[in-house]
């Protein structure tokens, strides 16, 4: 494993002391893990896949690419991160695509949904949407939903 250490640092153009200042260790630190004097433990193994993208089955036996493929977007990486399946995916994207009054807007929503169902009296839900069809129009008009321009509307 010291060799795979010494070639992540080399691939990403790193002296000793920037990688051990990514990791928050000392420069003899890697110094001694890349001689083999020092054991590497789980720990330093989970922080140096975390930090440099490292496929963890590489570093630690060799077999596989050395880093993991980087995600396309931030979109990515949360997906991957929360298990996103596809319809969750595009709620996120299209949420994180409106104007920031939109997304306020639809928060409020869900809020007075939310307070209407826990209200003891479930047969009043009109002040859900407020306003008339029209005002909502006005103040809301429709949106391409395939758009993905943060300046709808």
């Amino acid at each position: 494993m010291k060799e795979r250490i010494k070639k992540i640092r080399k691939e990403l153009d790193l002296t000793q002391q920037k990688f051990a200042d990514k990791l928050g260790v000392k420069r003899n630190t890697v110094g001694q893990w890349e001689c083999g004097i020092n054991a590497i433990t789980d720990q330093v193994i989970t922080s140096i896949c975390r930090e440099f993208n490292v496929n963890e089955s590489w570093l630690r036996t060799g077999t596989g690419e050395m880093f993991n493929p980087s995600p396309s977007s931030a979109m990515d990486v949360l997906a991957a991160e929360y298990h996103l399946d596809q319809n969750a995916y595009v709620v996120v994207e299209k949420f994180l695509n409106l104007k920031p009054e939109y997304q306020k807007g639809v928060i409020e929503y869900f809020k007075a949904i939310a307070a209407a169902l826990n209200s003891e009296n479930m047969d009043d839900l009109s002040d859900l949407v407020p306003g008339s069809p029209e005002e909502l129009e006005a103040n809301y008009p429709p949106m391409d939903p395939d758009s993905t321009d943060r300046n709808i509307g």
